[in-house]
């Protein structure tokens, strides 16, 4: 009986095993095909997020591929100016933003351009090239875009200069120098007096009742304190704004811009 006993187990034990074995194959199969649909469900959300979430544009810092892109393209279809589409896409956002007039030379200003036409277009080509940093600014080489080609910056630099021949006589030389204050003001003091979230600490342009006690002092202490700086109860101006290198008399142009603007 002993004998006979034994058999009897060692054969439910096998079978027993065998069972087991074969649930555990059969849920690795489930497990496989439930992970696998998972997966595929998961790609396919995240295939409807990314559609519904998609940008409408694409916001690109000054100096990527953008650029290289347009020119590309231009050149692919044979029409219109190197020079011009590298500047549209480049150079024109600084070149082009009048706030910066007291830094950076804007297209088109014969004044602003004059010392740096004098000096050569290959100085110029070069600067645009390479970089540069002068008196004001600086100016990235490319523009920040490396991927640009000697070629297509010297176009860019050749169309910027061609607009200083291309403007009326007179009327582009004439403008900065009858509103060299409201070129300043809007180059560099407006970062202060132009920002409404200071107007506690700062006199905003254009609030008369922040400017009146100050006018009552006079123009001479405006243009001193505008000048040579100036420490108050609540803030402190710094002397020329914290551009050493504009004059006199472009910082007294730009208080009595303000000034003309707050009466």
């Amino acid at each position: 009986m002993s004998q006979e006993q034994d058999k009897i187990f060692f054969r439910n034990f096998s079978l027993a095993l065998g069972v087991i074995a074969v649930m555990m194959v059969v849920f690795f199969v489930i497990a496989q095909y439930a992970a696998t649909d998972d997966e595929h469900e998961a790609n396919m959300r995240a295939g409807k997020v990314a559609e519904v979430t998609k940008p409408v544009g694409q916001v690109v810092a000054v100096g990527e591929e953008v650029v290289e892109e347009t020119v590309a393209a231009t050149a692919a279809e044979g029409s219109g100016d190197v020079g011009k589409t590298v500047y549209d896409g480049l150079c024109v956002n600084c070149h082009g933003i009048p706030a910066m007039a007291a830094m950076i030379p804007q297209t088109g200003d014969a004044a602003a351009w004059s010392t740096r036409v004098e000096q050569g277009t290959d100085v110029l080509y070069d600067h645009a090239i390479n970089g540069f940093v002068g008196d004001m600014g600086m100016m990235p080489a490319r523009g920040s875009n490396p991927k640009l080609s000697d070629d297509e910056v010297k176009a860019a630099v050749d169309y910027m200069v061609g607009q200083l021949d291309a403007a009326p006589a007179g009327e582009t030389a004439a403008a900065p120098a009858a509103d060299a204050g409201k070129t300043v003001y809007e180059g560099l003091c407006v970062n202060c007096h132009g920002v409404a979230a200071l107007a506690s600490m700062i006199p905003q342009t254009g609030d008369a009742a922040a400017w009146a006690p100050r006018i009552e002092k006079g123009n001479d202490t405006l243009y001193d304190h505008a000048i040579n700086g100036f420490v108050g109860d609540l803030g402190m101006m710094p002397g020329k704004g914290g551009n050493i290198k504009l004059s006199d008399d472009e910082v007294k142009a730009a208080v009595d811009y303000m000034l003309s603007q707050s009466k």
